[in-house]
């Protein structure tokens, strides 16, 4: 994104974020993407239908080679050569140095020169560019050589070995998919590798068993010359690649030049006309037929636009005329809603203190609407003189409809309380007359509990909301965190689970809506369960008042004058028992 507006820019600012050059680099990208697929696919068929081909080649050598006329020289020689390999420790065998090779020299008699010469015609007849045999050594991943048909004086002796990784040993003696057309046309394993060494660069080497020694296969190998293919393969590849570029940019600006034309020309059309009814509008000139004027047929998407911008021309002024009188039935409708908040304040309990002539417990609430109207609601009644029921809930949405469906749910619940429901059995038929005609779908979160106020002991049901805050006496309150039941008007015939609680004097009880916890400062970082019980925990044996103000407070001082878009709603209870202390 800019740093700055476009109306700030200079002219090459704008030639760099405008719509062309945006096409231009997403088409750019979008041809590159496309030409290094191709490049990488094209490639690597290429590549692997190259080293088929000479794996394939390679090993036809050695097969057709595998049945020696010095069959039983080559036998002898190995049998020679891998006794002593065996004899020596892993010590004396570890490198190929000159008292190493002096043990296998014995090796090298007169039928030992003729078969390195057999093996060099074979090398000369089949075209490779060496042949030998050599001896594998899966456990210490080894070629142990036998046999060299090289001429020169630099071959390699009988007993020197040459180190392999473990895949290489394998595929040599098992054979290996060496590339992906092997798998795709679900050919058989070939015994050959492709190796890349730096004294002679790419190899393609296969070999065939000719039998075992010591339970060493001994094979015939051949190696075949990789590198002009290697190197046409490079070449090809550099080709390819500067075509496609070329390529690329050439139909990226032939793109582009089309794009000006059906779309970036007819959108700086649509911009222009548009900073001109800006003008004339602060201006306080009369309004009208900039968009008319500009006849735009394209036949797309940007067509549509010129049109809708016509049409919203012509609706704007209508809009103006309307807006006075919309304003008034705004007023008259907000007379209303203030009227409606009264009227759900009045239903609350909001008379403090509640009980002045109950001295096991005290008692404070509090609910403070985002809205005129609010779904959040609190109760506290006694069903009889030793049982105090409380309710706290929340009403899914916000405004009149969740004020209205606050109202039922509240007159419900607190008379199927005073009928005698227990709190789940309450929660039950409630729901069940909720979901009669909720076309709206809403719900409501509610902890719902009934306390004997003789004993301390008490039953709740949480059907979907916060987890209460407890404080026993001389400690600090925590959250009771336990299994929550659906909200109530989710779906019918839910069963809501019970629990059961003791307070015992100098005991405190928090319950809130979720609006305490998910206050948001302006950064939209939420107030948050540990705050909430820091600020409880400020004065933790202080009267419920106080409690509720602490808390409050602590809210205030986070969202620091942040928007409020949830009602917030407390209540506190802190039982005393018979002692009234």
């Amino acid at each position: 994104m800019p740093k700055k507006p476009v109306r700030e820019m200079n002219l090459i600012e704008r030639m760099h974020y405008s719509l062309s050059a945006k096409t231009f680099h997403a088409i750019l990208l979008l041809s590159a993407i496309i030409s290094l697929t191709a490049i990488i696919l094209s490639f690597t068929l290429y590549s692997d239908s190259v080293t088929r081909e000479y794996r394939v080649r390679t090993w036809h050598m050695s097969k057709s080679s595998a049945i020696l006329p010095e069959i039983s020289e080559v036998r002898s020689a190995a049998e020679k050569v891998l006794d002593v390999y065996d004899s020596l420790s892993e010590t004396e065998k570890a490198d190929n140095s000159a008292d190493y090779l002096s043990r296998f020299a014995f090796v090298e008699d007169e039928d030992f020169g003729a078969l390195r010469s057999m093996i060099y015609q074979l090398q000369e007849e089949n075209g490779a560019i060496a042949a030998y045999t050599a001896a594998l050594d899966a456990e210490r991943s080894r070629m142990i050589f036998i046999a060299d048909g090289d001429p020169k004086a630099s071959y390699c002796p009988p007993g020197m070995w040459d180190e392999l990784k473990p895949k290489d040993i394998s595929g040599l003696i098992n054979g290996t998919h060496g590339s992906q057309l092997d798998i795709f046309y679900g050919a058989d394993p070939i015994p050959a590798i492709v190796t890349r060494m730096k004294q002679y660069g790419y190899r393609c080497t296969a070999g065939t068993k000719l039998f075992d020694v010591n339970d060493y296969p001994v094979m015939i190998f051949f190696d075949t010359d990789m590198n002009e293919t290697v190197r046409a393969g490079w070449t090809f590849l550099g080709q390819f690649v500067l075509i496609l570029a070329v390529v690329t940019v050439i139909t990226a600006m032939f793109m582009v030049n089309h794009m000006k034309k059906t779309l970036v020309r007819p959108v700086n059309k649509l911009a222009e006309a548009a900073e001109s009814y800006i003008r004339a509008k602060q201006s306080g000139e009369a309004v009208g037929g900039y968009f008319d004027r500009l006849n735009i047929r394209t036949g797309d998407e940007i067509e549509n636009l010129s049109l809708s911008l016509q049409t919203m021309e012509k609706e704007v002024s209508a809009y103006e005329n309307d807006l006075t009188r919309v304003t008034a039935e705004k007023e008259h409708i907000q007379t209303e809603l203030n009227l409606a908040g009264n009227i759900q304040k009045g239903i609350i309990p909001n008379i403090f203190p509640a009980y002045p002539d109950r001295a096991e417990f005290d008692l404070f609430a509090s609910m403070d609407p985002a809205k005129e109207v609010g779904g959040d609601f609190y109760d506290f009644f006694l069903i009889d003189p030793d049982h105090l029921c409380m309710v706290m809930a929340d009403v899914s949405g916000k405004g009149v409809p969740a004020s209205l469906f606050m109202m039922v749910s509240k007159i419900l619940i607190k008379n199927r309380v005073q009928n005698g429901d227990s709190p789940a059995q309450a929660l039950e038929n409630v729901n069940r007359q909720l979901m009669e005609g909720n076309k709206m779908d809403m719900f409501v979160t509610v902890w719902l509990a009934i306390l004997e106020i003789s004993t301390g002991k008490g039953i709740a049901a949480n059907a979907g909301h916060e987890h209460p805050a407890l404080r026993r006496k001389d400690g600090s309150f925590e959250l009771e965190v336990y299994c929550h039941s659906p909200a109530v008007g989710m779906m019918e015939g839910i069963r809501y689970r019970e629990h059961e609680f003791e307070l015992h004097p100098g005991d405190s009880l928090f319950v809130y809506t979720d609006g305490v916890p998910e206050a948001s400062n302006s950064s939209n970082e939420l107030f948050g369960p540990d705050r909430m019980l820091a600020a409880l925990n400020r004065d933790p044996d202080a009267d419920p008042v106080t409690i509720l103000r602490n808390v409050a407070e602590s809210i205030n001082t986070f969202v620091a004058g942040a928007e409020q878009f949830d009602d917030t709603t407390m209540l506190c209870l802190k039982y005393k028992g018979q002692t009234g202390k």
